[in-house]
């Protein structure tokens, strides 16, 4: 809904949830959307993922993007659609 999408992949450690994708797959069909979730074989936490994301950053982003190591901290609770993508062009206000 918040990015103009009637598809949802369902990826990562949480993908595995088997409750969350009957929940999700409910969601979806009421909105006349589909869904799809990966084999559990691939529903894991990827590090390289994250490690690629930030290359991506890092190649595509600006000097102002780097940040020290001991000025950095993680919170679990970003959503995704708050996460500036930079190697990304937008369009109309959201990313393409």
């Amino acid at each position: 809904a918040h990015c103009g999408q009637n598809s949802v992949l369902i990826v990562g450690g949480v993908g595995c949830n088997l409750r969350l994708q009957h929940m999700m797959a409910d969601m979806v069909s009421d909105r006349g959307g589909t869904l799809c979730a990966m084999d559990h074989r691939y529903c894991i936490d990827n590090g390289a993922m994250i490690a690629q994301a930030g290359m991506f950053g890092l190649q595509f982003g600006s000097e102002d993007m780097l940040v020290r190591m001991e000025d950095t901290e993680c919170r679990q609770r970003f959503r995704t659609d708050q996460v500036e993508v930079v190697w990304r062009p937008k369009t109309r206000g959201k990313h393409a």
